[in-house]
């Protein structure tokens, strides 16, 4: 069974297990203790009572960013990062959002053909934004505007 729902502090181990799996610069367990004090938007993905992926976005008057989003390895490519989005743009929506921005590593390709297939333009790139374990990498910067 799928389903999602906020965080709550008991979950932040599992989510800082994914976020670990990441090759890039992670965030500390405060650093999501800090998005659920700040009421950022920040659902947790589960499958059979296990959280498989998170999302983490900034909501600010018109404007969002996403921050954060991360799927288990072994749920890539199962639509966890889709259903995710589907859940932050439903949102963004509900609030009026106008306006959607990220980041996301230059070679992190299946990370880009999801954002492009939810109408993700590149607006810039961000040069040594991300600190990787081989140096640092640009980043890509991606908006969307909603109607």
């Amino acid at each position: 069974m799928e389903f999602m729902q906020d965080p709550k502090d008991e979950n932040l181990n599992e989510v800082h297990v994914i976020e670990q799996e990441n090759e890039v610069e992670l965030w500390s367990l405060k650093n999501f203790q800090d998005s659920i004090l700040a009421k950022h938007f920040f659902k947790l993905f589960f499958l059979n009572e296990t959280i498989v992926g998170f999302i983490v976005a900034r909501l600010i008057q018109h404007e969002c960013e996403i921050l954060n989003i991360g799927v288990t390895k072994s749920m890539r490519n199962n639509q966890v990062a889709s259903k995710l989005m589907d859940a932050l743009i439903g949102e963004c929506n509900n609030k009026s959002i106008k306006h959607i921005f990220l980041e996301v590593r230059t070679s992190n390709i299946p990370a880009i053909s999801l954002y492009k297939k939810f109408d993700f333009n590149e607006i810039g790139v961000r040069p040594n934004y991300y600190l990787t374990k081989k140096g640092y990498e640009d980043a890509i910067v991606m908006g969307r505007d909603l109607s």
